[in-house]
């Protein structure tokens, strides 16, 4: 990015590289794309992803399952019988959509995947609540050992609020502190657990006021998701 174009909002990292995996639903797509007309920040960061992932099409090459297993599928798809000509034309989309899939996975498993290098990087965990009523972005620097949290839609009932939770391997949960009901907030990572940042999960809970009693969740998980490297 050039210096001039300001850093998108943190809750758009995500949604740009999934936008250049083609992985988002077709609404938010076209709503994203005309964003893109009038954003540059948010141009900029969907450049950045497609060089980010230029190198993996090389890898690409598209898989073709045994013919037994298209006629498994055939056959539980269309118990009576398809026409010829459809059946080429469904086949040749589904064979269109796994290789896309696979590029998908790729991108994916090699986006998720540390580089070995001693510059400081940076990780985001977008989550999502099942109902897409609670949304938290969180963006940690491994430069300064912040992590910035950005949360949108609705607030927790009256009396309750949203706890972020860092969970890696088979440790117990632990609390990084209680949400704000709406907008953004900064977050001091301690030191002893910033080396447990790197691919871990990020969780919301719903808990009462002020946090879970004895740092111990015992609300249920409204969102949760990896963090992932960007």
């Amino acid at each position: 990015m050039t210096d001039d174009i300001p850093m998108p909002d943190p809750r758009d990292i995500a949604t740009a590289g999934e936008y250049v995996l083609g992985t988002l639903p077709l609404a938010e797509r076209e709503t994203f794309r005309r964003r893109l007309l009038n954003e540059p920040a948010l141009a900029a960061e969907v450049a950045r992803w497609e060089a980010h992932f230029d190198p993996i099409a090389d890898e690409v090459r598209p898989l073709s399952p045994p013919a037994k297993v298209w006629n498994r599928v055939e056959r539980r798809l269309f118990p009576e019988s398809i026409p010829p000509a459809n059946a080429v034309r469904f086949w040749q989309w589904l064979s269109l959509g796994s290789v896309c899939a696979s590029a998908a996975m790729i991108a994916l498993l090699w986006f998720g995947q540390p580089e070995p290098e001693t510059e400081p990087r940076l990780w985001v965990s977008d989550m999502v609540s099942v109902d897409s009523s609670v949304r938290l972005t969180a963006l940690y620097d491994e430069s300064d050992g912040e992590m910035r949290v950005s949360v949108a839609g609705q607030p927790p009932a009256e009396g309750r609020d949203f706890e972020l939770w860092l969970i890696q391997g088979e440790r117990a949960p632990i609390s990084l502190g209680v949400m704000p009901h709406e907008g953004q907030a900064a977050m001091p990572i301690p030191e002893d657990l910033r080396i447990l940042v790197a691919n871990a999960t990020l969780a919301i809970t719903d808990e009462p006021a002020g946090g879970a009693p004895g740092g111990v969740a015992t609300g249920p998980v409204v969102a949760q998701a990896a963090m992932r490297r960007i």
